[in-house]
């Protein structure tokens, strides 16, 4: 199963540099329109279970320009003192996305998560 962010045509995350706590990124050249993937960052420390500190999201531009493909959650495990990378499917990757379009949804920024 996939999960995408469906972000409202008004609300591209390409042009959007920040909302909230929230600080988006392009990890690929601006340049390289075919294959565009942005990193959504967390300024502040947050915790979501009582080791993970969910760190960034990378999404991938998928055809669509509403829709975003959830490639991975990057988070600090406190417990073994590294870095994680959490599937987009695992239920804990899921609560930080539901945070994440909350959030956003504080600064009207609609976002919605679909799985395929």
């Amino acid at each position: 199963m996939r999960n995408y962010l469906i972000f409202d045509a008004f609300d591209n995350p390409m042009h959007l540099s920040k909302v909230g706590n929230w600080v988006i990124t392009f990890l690929s050249p601006k340049e390289q329109l075919q294959h565009i993937e942005l990193a959504i960052t967390y300024v502040l420390p947050r915790h979501i279970s009582a080791s993970l500190q969910p760190r960034r999201v990378i999404i991938h531009s998928h055809g669509n320009r509403e829709q975003w493909l959830v490639s991975h959650i990057e988070c600090y495990d406190s417990s073994s003192l590294q870095e994680v990378s959490l599937h987009s499917e695992d239920p804990i990757a899921q609560q930080a996305l539901q945070q994440i379009i909350h959030e956003f949804a504080k600064y009207d920024v609609n976002v919605q998560l679909m799985q395929i």
